[in-house]
């Protein structure tokens, strides 16, 4: 997944000419607005594309924690490896007087990788007083077995993991 940022760059140059209009307009210095023009032209790594690694297959921040050490979110990453999912919980601290805001537990949902080898549906998220919780349906990848995951996240590093089989039905 490649994520290109040279359309930022054409919006950022847009709202800078936008916002030296009115001195264009007005008439002042010249050496002034050419050495405005020349800063916002200039070339900037924000020009450089991000590649992710290639095992991950989705991101997104489902709920916000709190506790004694800190405030932060969560961040749920699914991976992809040989057609089938994994579940990645990663607990996002806050930076606080400029400190920067980082990781400070990653933990793998290893009931994923060893007993359940699934294709799961990203995890829907649902807010509670004292817990995150994140439900996703999955499908085996061999039976095409289907299941229920249910995971309930507390403080950092803190997760418990519950799986359902969904009986097959029929008439």
């Amino acid at each position: 997944m490649t994520l290109q940022l040279l359309d930022l760059t054409k919006q950022v140059i847009l709202a800078a000419s936008i916002s030296l209009a009115p001195a264009l307009l007005h008439g002042a210095d010249a050496d002034v607005q050419d050495a405005k023009i020349a800063e916002v032209m200039a070339p900037t790594d924000i020009t450089e594309s991000y590649v992710m690694p290639v095992w991950v297959d989705q991101v997104q921040r489902v709920c916000p924690w709190r506790s004694n050490a800190g405030e932060g979110y969560i961040r749920l990453i699914r991976s992809e490896h040989d057609g089938r999912h994994g579940i990645i919980l990663q607990w996002i601290r806050k930076g606080i007087a400029g400190a920067p805001t980082q990781a400070i537990s990653t933990i793998a949902v290893t009931e994923l990788d060893t007993t359940y080898q699934v294709r799961v549906k990203m995890p829907e998220p649902e807010l509670s007083d004292y817990a995150c919780y994140l439900t996703a349906m999955g499908e085996d990848m061999m039976t095409e077995q289907r299941y229920k995951f249910d995971w309930i996240l507390k403080g950092p590093g803190e997760y418990e993991f519950h799986a359902t089989h969904m009986l097959n039905g029929g008439m």
